[in-house]
């Protein structure tokens, strides 16, 4: 019986051959939904860019209203001990008062802070940003509408910081109260001794 038209018989593509080959499409696919890598910015644009923001000058705006942030928290502070008389609660939170302010006008007022804060600010953006990232700001933070952004910086932060600042001393009161039951009884565990009577003397 004659069989029809010969049927070539392909050899089967090796397991190994096949493997390598989904793994390089495998591989390719990765790279091609991977985004470029990012440029790291340049020292010139990374001081512009701090140039334009002007930090300094946003802390000393924040700073001017400092003095009542600071009298807020250190009331409320001492308000919670019971063993001051109302005079020394009023001396004391003048008192602390003062110091930190000047604590605050020493340290912001000092070019070598100045200095360390301008290094740490680049560091941060150098590790933080891309090229495109800085050159996209450095165009917005140098037009007026920018700049009036960066104005109004400072200005937003002490509008927002003492309600921050209230809410989160707040929250720390009541959770402390919540919690201090338990931490209690945990010092207390720590602080006994080992064995009973050990710290005794006879």
């Amino acid at each position: 019986m004659l069989s029809g038209s010969p049927t070539t018989k392909r050899n089967p593509m090796p397991h190994s051959l096949r493997r390598s080959i989904f793994l390089s499409l495998a591989l390719a696919a990765l790279l091609i939904a991977l985004p470029a890598a990012a440029q790291t910015p340049s020292d010139e644009s990374l001081n512009r860019l701090i140039e334009l923001q002007d930090t300094p000058s946003q802390i000393r705006t924040i700073l001017s209203s400092s003095p009542d942030i600071v009298k807020q928290y250190i009331t409320r502070r001492l308000s919670n001990d019971t063993e001051l008389t109302p005079t020394q609660r009023t001396a004391l939170a003048e008192v602390l008062q003062r110091y930190t302010l000047r604590a605050d006008r020493e340290i912001f007022q000092s070019e070598e802070v100045l200095s360390e804060l301008r290094r740490i600010q680049y560091d941060a953006m150098r590790k933080t940003y891309t090229q495109e990232e800085v050159d996209a700001m450095i165009a917005f933070y140098g037009t007026p509408i920018g700049q009036s952004v960066l104005r109004k910086q400072g200005e937003f932060a002490k509008t927002y910081m003492p309600s921050l600042i209230s809410m989160i001393d707040r929250h720390n009161q009541q959770a402390f109260q919540r919690l201090w039951p338990d931490l209690q009884r945990e010092i207390e565990v720590i602080m006994r001794p080992n064995r009973p009577g050990s710290g005794k003397r006879r």
